[in-house]
């Protein structure tokens, strides 16, 4: 089962967060696109021995975690270009054919609802896939998944979160708040037939 995994993406932890719960998918047999990764993907090995080679940042730049994530983190703080990797450029329409193309493709999505609001991409990632669901009979849903403890509290009455955005992702699926939850919701969608 492929599915788009959406959430805010701004900040290291929550980047953290996300891929380290995208790791967990992988190990339970299922396939996440996250959006940051297509373009940390793209980050070769050889590229960054290059860009070490050349001066621009010293191989201890890089930390000891994924070499590819801390390059993008690099970027993000101007230590170095896009174009030191031969990424497109962010522009609103690379970000929107990305993102649609991975929520056109996905059988599911795992919306992040944390924060005191949803994240705005995350809410038209799930408006997108509302839309997509209500025309293509295969796409399964979308899981909302809440740990933000301001939200978990207020589950009686809609965690919090802006009445449409609840309406849309509980249209689809549930809302939930433990991750096993998400990984037995999807295992019951990909067990349906199509």
């Amino acid at each position: 089962m492929k599915i788009y995994f959406a959430g805010p993406l701004f900040t290291p932890y929550v980047r953290k967060f996300i891929a380290e719960h995208a790791q967990i998918l992988r190990e339970n047999g299922i396939d996440p696109f996250v959006p940051h990764e297509k373009f940390n993907n793209m980050i070769s090995r050889e590229q960054v021995d290059a860009v070490i080679a050349a001066g621009k940042i010293r191989a201890e730049d890089l930390g000891t975690g994924d070499f590819r994530e801390a390059v993008m983190d690099l970027i993000r703080r101007g230590k170095l270009s896009r174009e030191d990797f031969n990424l497109p450029k962010m522009t609103p329409e690379v970000i929107f054919e990305v993102d649609y193309e991975g929520l056109s493709t996905a059988d599911a999505v795992v919306a992040v609802l944390d924060g005191t609001q949803v994240d705005d991409g995350t809410a038209c990632e799930i408006g997108i896939f509302s839309a997509l669901c209500r025309r293509d009979p295969s796409k399964k849903g979308i899981i909302g998944f809440m740990t933000d403890s301001r939200g978990v509290t207020r589950a009686a009455t809609g965690y919090g979160v802006n009445l449409f955005v609840l309406g849309t992702v509980l249209e689809h699926g549930p809302i939930v708040d433990d991750f096993n939850e998400v990984i037995r919701q999807l295992k019951v969608w990909d067990a349906q037939p199509v």
